[in-house]
């Protein structure tokens, strides 16, 4: 990309640009050729060197997690699962020495409000080289894969909505992700609707997929239904741009829960004068592998660019 194409798609000015990437030329990060032009003259085009750093991306979930190698340019190297402390040791020994812990810039790790393992376990294994850690929650980790790699930002903002052994939400708001006072927003599982009064986790996640299994239609419905409701109740506020929904439930069923959710979103323009402006639900680029990008590109956002994040 020319400088000019990185003013407009960064927000930032082209004097800032060009600091930019004579800082990472010098660090031997980026590449430059010539790019003819329709004005007769060639524009210099700066490029990312995959093999110049690499970082670490790890998810921990509900049972097991997983690590990913990302090289500069935004590429998977190596991607392992682990279910074990002892496991993931080893996984990260064993990535640290396939490319040398020089390279690596940093992990991000994406956790999971039920993650079988916690930051105090954590950190003393991935710390202890003195590499750059950054911890974050998996749906702003998904995000922030939404938005390097998906859809972009969108105008209004984003909700990315996960789904696996709870139910809970990203908020991205003006850019930046919403994290509430006490670090709580977006937990959604226990916001109850319907008739019925149930919960997201009770109703939407899935242990309750696996016990509804001989009726899996009325599951997507029911979920459906109570997901859309909380849809509308965060719409109300933000209006988003977006509203994305991913997760660990199988492809055929977040498929079935998202077209049911589009349908529930059409009837509900029918009925209701204000509800054209909420988005059409859809299924986020990265459903799974989101938390574990997001947190991987963390650590190469830090290096190369400004941190505007709040």
């Amino acid at each position: 990309m020319t400088r000019q194409e990185l003013s407009r798609e960064l927000a930032l000015t082209e004097p800032a640009i060009t600091g930019i990437v004579r800082r990472l030329q010098t660090a031997g990060l980026v590449s430059e050729r010539k790019r003819p032009t329709t004005a007769h003259y060639t524009a210099a085009a700066f490029g990312l060197r995959g093999e110049a750093r690499y970082s670490l991306g790890v998810r921990i979930g509900n049972l097991d997690g997983e690590v990913v190698l990302m090289d500069l340019a935004g590429a998977i190297v190596r991607h392992t699962t682990f279910t074990t402390r002892d496991a993931l040791i080893a996984v990260v020994a064993d990535l640290q020495h396939a490319v040398g812990l020089a390279k690596i810039v940093g992990c991000g790790v994406a956790t999971s409000p039920d993650a079988f393992m916690d930051r105090q376990h954590v950190e003393p294994i991935l710390a202890r080289d003195g590499q750059a850690l950054f911890f974050l929650d998996d749906t702003e980790a998904a995000i922030e894969a939404e938005r390097a790699l998906g859809i972009g930002d969108t105008e209004g903002g984003m909700v990315m909505i996960l789904t696996d052994y709870s139910v809970r939400a990203g908020l991205l708001i003006g850019g930046r992700v919403f994290r509430g006072n006490h670090g709580r927003a977006g937990q959604i599982g226990e916001m109850r609707s319907g008739i019925d009064g149930a919960s997201l986790n009770e109703v939407a996640t899935l242990p309750s997929l696996k016990s509804s299994l001989v009726d899996k239609d009325r599951w997507v419905e029911n979920a459906a239904r109570h997901l859309h409701e909380a849809v509308l109740a965060v719409s109300g506020f933000i209006a988003p741009g977006a509203i994305l929904i991913g997760g660990s439930l199988p492809d055929d069923v977040l498929d079935d829960v998202v077209s049911r959710m589009s349908r529930e979103r059409d009837d509900k323009i029918r009925e209701l004068v204000i509800a054209p402006w909420i988005q059409q639900i859809r299924a986020a680029t990265f459903p799974w592998a989101g938390a574990v990008l997001g947190a991987a590109l963390r650590p190469l956002d830090a290096m190369a660019l400004p941190d505007t994040r709040a």
